[in-house]
This record gives C-alpha cells, structure tokens and sequence, in this order.
C-alpha cells in the first residue's frame, strides 16, 4: 500500500515535470545564449561617440568587476548562491511566510539563477505555472554552466533602469564611467535597483536609492563580507550622480546618423541594434565640439543682433508649449572636416538641432556655392597658360540670353576696378574678372576641373557658373578643396575606418585611395592663390581671428545673401562651413561667407592646431619659379613700378620683359629688392 502510494506521487510528480517542462529552452538553446549587444561608435581617440540599441548593454567579464560589486549582489539576492542547486527552497518558504505574515507580497525567494531565467527568456507573467516553468529552467541552467559563468551572466544581463542593462551599462548610465572603476558605496548603489529600476533611481529618486543601498550594506554585514562599523562609513558617505547621456544626447547626433544609416542599409538593423559591432571613426572630440559650439553661438548672436522673428529660442520654447511648431524654420548651419591625409571625416554638423530637424545639411543639402566655385575656374585657366600675374579686365559686361533677355552681372561691390591681376581678382572675389575668364576657356573647361577635384553634382555649362549657380553638396565642395590640399591627390571622404564584430572579426577596413587629378604644378599655383585669399582677400578675418597657420580658402555669398560659405583648408585639414536658411531666403545686408561663416571655420582650425601643433608650409614641386613682378602690368617690375611682389610661375610662363607702364619700358627689373614675406606684407597694407 505504501509502496503503492510512493510510486502514485512519483509518478504524478514526473507527470507533472514533463508536462510543465514540455515547451522549455533545451540545454543546447542555453548553450547558444547570446545577449542582445549594442553597437558602439568609438572617435579618433577610442572615447566613445555614439550608441545604437534596443536594450542598452555592453558585456563585462566577472573577472573585470570589483570583489565589492559581486558581493553587494550575491548578499542582497542570494546568499545561497554557492550552494544551492539553482532554487533555493528554504529561501521560497522564508519569503511564503513572510508575505503571507504581511498580506502583500514584500520579499521574493527567486535565486539570481531564476532571475536570470526570467530575463534571458521574458518570463514575466506573475502566475504558478511561471513559477514552475522558471524554476525548471533555473535547474537546467545550473547543469548547462558553472556558478560564475552564471553570475556572470546576471550581472550582464539583469535591468537598472534608465534604459541600462547589464552593470556595465548601469554605471556609466549612472556615473558616467566603467564598471571595473566603481566605488564600493556606487556598487552597493547598484546592487539595490534590480528589485525595483523605477522607483529606487537615483536620478529620478535618490533618496529611496540611498535608502535601498542601506538594505545591501545590511546584508553585507549579515553575510560578513563588511563589518558593522565599514557599512555605516559607506552608508554616511554620499554618492555622487553623473548621468553618462543627458546634455550631450545630441553630440554628433548627425555624423552618427550617417553612419547607423549606412550600417542598416548594408548590414540590416538586427546586427545594428544587437549584434554588438563595433565601429571605429576618426571623429575628433575637439574639432566636433568645436563646431558645433562655435556654430551655434555665432548663429544665436545673429538672431539677436538681427532681429529675425524666427529663432531657434522661440521654435523651442514654442515646442516645450505644445504648440503645432511644424519643421524649424531658424537660421541654419553646417560643417565638414576632413583629414587631408586620410580622408576621414573628423567633424560633421548637419544643423542647428538633430531633434529640431533630422534634415542633414552637410550632406543632404544643394546650395549654390558663390564664389567657393571661383577656384575651380582659376584652375583651369592656369591649366590652359594663364599665370597669377596675366591681367583681366573687371569692367561691366552686357551678354544676350535667349528670349530677348539680357543678363548684365555685377559685382558685390557694385564697383569695378579696371584692369586687375588674376591673384588679385581671386583674392577680391570680383565677379565680372571671373565670368571674363570663364567666357575665355568655356565652361567645360572649369567643369572638368571641378568634376576632377572631386564634385559630384551635375554642373550647368553656362557663363553664370563663375557666380556659383549650380548646386552642391557642403561634404562634395570641402574634399574638392581637400583635394588640392593633398597636392592634386583625390579621394573619398570615410566615415568608418574600422568595423568589427561582437568576436573580434574585422568586417570593414578603410584607407583613402587616391588619384593625381592635378598636375603638381598646377595645383600648387592654385593653393598659392588660395592662400593669398587669407593673407590678402575676405579670408583675412581668419588672421584676425588669431588663427595664423599656413592656409587656403575662399568665401562664397550668393545672390541677396542667400548661402554664406567659407570653405579652406591647411595640409592636415579641410574645412567647409555653410549658413543659411532652409527656404531660400536673404539673411540680410552683410551676411556674406566672410562674416556668417569664416568664424566658425576659425574657430575650428585653432582646436585642430591646439597644445602648440603647428601647420606645416605648402611644399614647392620641382619646375616652379618665382619673379618680383609690377601689380599694375604684370609684367618684371622695375624701380619705377609704384606697387611690386613676388610672384610664383610654372616654368616657362614667367614674364621675360620689364614692365613699360612706369619709367622708360628699358629699365632694368628688379631681382631681389625685398623678401617674399616683406612684400606681401607690404602689399597687405597697402590693400
């Protein structure tokens, strides 16, 4: 009869194991566990930029992670952990009688094992049959890994709050920094949340928080890992909070959407957001906050100063209202950096606000580029002959359209300077000695250059190009510039340098592959005058701004005042700069490349050149000659020439006759009558 009974309730009981274990994850499944991992963006200096995620979450090894932190675990959710075989059921019955003495449900007796049962598989549902199922499971992962492989585990795994899972994530959630850093009061700190995330977080609720940290430090001494006298030193000691996220949420957050962009459309969006790649960019922290900062501030104080009914203050403060605000419509900006020797992309701003508006202005955004197209013609007018002394006429032009119409260009100063010199009709910006260039090559000729240097947009073969009418892209026109600053060398911009998966393989790794566009020569004659422009032309604010490196650049303002650019570069860095805004509107009198932009494109170069780095001088190639030359005719000055320099010239292109305009056309030319520097000092001045 006993025996009878015994096989009765083993037989029940086997029944009602395989019934309750009959839809469980088998052994192999949690052999294969695999946490969802989020990517991460690493800078230039492998601080980390950006997150993409479902569950916030970075793996840490137990080996990693403070004795203390592990001890605050196991001695407030588990003391048994050790011993126990995944359910602890002297730990069940303590907390069944406890929440029955209570009416309420005030402690649990899941082991960490369960725990981590219920959150690898979402067993969350609050019945017997979960508890069952969750008890199960917990055995089976006790056979299938080793106690601290299974803490391991939890620790990774387990909620925080805040978004964070994993003690990883918590801590720089929490205290913006690692795991393996955190204080013995921090980890105790975190060792109270699991048990309820929302209501004991200590930024929502720091006081719960500390007092939820008083409950670890207790079990602490009951387990002896503190003595009473430690735990009441910890408990006095306050904890400091440093949110890891908040106030920088938009830090880059355009340079980080091109690059989730791209990762999604090639890798799909469940590696993204759980595989756990790894990407590695060459964005510098320094030369990012610069730009952004600079843009910013310079564009709030020409709101103010402008008195635009339009701002970014009042579109947010309208937001923050509730009101129906639809897409911004403040003044904008973009900026592009690039690395001139690799290519990478260093610094990205594609607007004001990527919460305002996802809208990516560095990219996204056709504008016409002015006068930052200028280069491209000069370019070409040095490859068919001309040099940097040959003389163009800026005097008004009157040209027949079709239909009768008649287009009579001008230039932004309204003026006109007779006969002027072709470095210094690039140095001025004069329209009317650009389209007379242009009317003398052909269009075609200044739209191979620049298809050459490296912009990628559809070009319009009209005179009106000189004025910048065709569209591009900020990105397109700044590596069109980086171009030349890399000798005539073109590349693509990168924004990956490196991409690597959640084991180490390298999936993507990028270097620049350029190709000579320009002869040498040739484009050093053009960054010889580029670099005058900041010496000499609407580049000089930059000087006056303090940044003195050797450098190129060229403004650019359309029509009304529409875009303002300044794009330039140095031999490590090319920047390009935009302002305007999104509807094709004047921003006012005096908003030209050279006010609106040079100050943010200042303001970055310095940060490059920051901690005493210096830029290094262009290089002169081989077959590149220099004559001291009368500003006037172009032709070798004379002692009678009132205004002189020294000019550079492709070999054989020199002037071989004195200047005839001053004294008697048979004087002999001066040689060496002051240095290079004195003279365009001297030329500065008298500008």
């Amino acid at each position: 009869m006993v025996i009878g009974g015994a096989a009765l309730f083993f037989g029940v009981l086997f029944a009602a194991y395989q019934y309750f274990s009959s839809d469980l994850p088998s052994t192999s499944r949690l052999e294969m566990i695999e946490p969802t991992l989020k990517t991460v963006v690493y800078g230039a200096d492998s601080s980390v930029v950006g997150q993409f995620f479902v569950e916030d979450r970075a793996l840490v090894p137990l080996a990693d992670l403070p004795p203390h932190l592990i001890d605050a675990f196991v001695s407030v959710e588990d003391r048994k952990f050790y011993s126990h075989w995944g359910v602890d059921l002297f730990g069940i019955s303590r907390a069944v009688i406890k929440n029955v003495m209570a009416g309420q449900t005030v402690q649990g007796g899941s082991t960490i094992t369960q725990q981590l049962a219920r959150n690898l598989f979402d067993m969350f549902e609050n019945t017997l049959t979960r508890k069952i199922k969750e008890a199960l499971l917990a055995m089976r992962i006790e056979r299938a890994y080793s106690k601290d492989e299974i803490l391991e585990m939890y620790l990774n795994q387990i909620y925080f709050g805040g978004g964070a899972h994993g003690v990883e994530a918590a801590a720089q959630t929490f205290f913006g920094k690692p795991a393996k850093q955190l204080s013995i009061g921090e980890s105790t700190l975190l060792a109270g949340l699991p048990k309820n995330p929302r209501d004991y977080s200590p930024i929502n609720h720091l006081d719960r928080s500390l007092q939820r940290r008083s409950v670890v430090l207790n079990s602490m001494v009951d387990t002896h890992k503190l003595t009473r006298a430690e735990a009441d030193s910890i408990d006095a000691t306050p904890v400091e909070i440093r949110p890891g996220k908040s106030d920088r949420d938009e830090y880059a957050a355009y340079f980080l959407e091109e690059i989730r962009q791209y990762l999604e459309s090639k890798y799909g969006a469940d590696r993204v957001y759980r595989d756990g790649l790894k990407v590695y960019t060459g964005l510098d922290l320094a030369l990012q906050s610069a730009a952004e900062d600079s843009m910013e501030s310079y564009l709030r104080r020409i709101e103010t100063a402008r008195g635009y009914k339009q701002t970014r203050a009042r579109y947010e403060q309208a937001l923050a209202k509730g009101d129906d605000v639809g897409t911004p419509k403040y003044l904008q900006g973009a900026v592009v950096a690039i690395d001139v020797k690799t290519g990478l992309v260093k610094a990205m701003v594609g607007g004001r606000s990527f919460k305002d508006s996802k809208f990516n202005r560095a990219v996204q955004a056709k504008r016409q580029p002015g006068s930052c197209f200028k280069p491209f013609i000069f370019c070409a007018a040095i490859e068919n002959g001309y040099t940097p002394a040959d003389i163009l006429l800026d005097a008004p032009i009157v040209l027949d359209l079709p239909h009768g119409d008649v287009w009579k260009p001008e230039n932004y100063s309204k003026t006109f300077e007779g006969e002027v010199t072709l470095r210094h009709a690039l140095n001025m910006s004069i329209n009317i000695a650009a389209i007379r260039l242009l009317m003398a090559m052909g269009p075609g000729e200044a739209i191979n250059v620049a298809h050459r240097l490296g912009i990628k947009s559809d070009l319009e073969n009209v005179y009106s190009l000189a004025l910048g009418v065709s569209e591009v892209t900020l990105i397109e026109l700044t590596n069109a510039y980086a171009t030349v600053a890399a000798g005539g060398m073109r590349g693509e911009p990168i924004l990956i340098k490196r991409l690597v998966d959640r084991e180490g393989r390298v999936l993507e790794e990028n270097s620049i592959l350029r190709e000579e566009v320009l002869d040498p020569k040739v484009n050093y004659m053009l960054t010889s005058l580029l670099a005058s422009v900041m010496n000499e032309g609407f580049g000089r604010g930059a000087r006056m701004a303090g940044f003195n490196e050797p450098a190129g650049g060229k403004t650019g303002t359309t029509d009304e005042n529409t875009d303002a650019w300044f794009v330039g570069f140095t031999q490590d860095l090319a920047v390009g700069v935009w302002t305007g805004f999104d509807e094709k509107k004047t921003m006012g009198d005096g908003m030209t490349g050279g006010a609106v932009s040079l100050p943010t494109w200042s303001a970055v170069l310095k940060a490059a050149y920051r901690g005493g780095r210096h830029a290094a001088a262009f290089p002169v190639p081989e077959g590149i000659e220099s004559r001291v030359i009368c500003e006037a005719s172009g032709l070798l000055a004379t002692e009678s020439c009132p205004q002189i320099r020294r000019e550079v010239f492709i070999a054989g292109s020199e002037p071989q006759r004195p200047c005839d305009r001053h004294g008697s056309g048979s004087d002999t030319p001066v040689q060496d009558l002051q240095s290079l520097e004195e003279l365009d000092r001297e030329s500065l001045d008298e500008d």
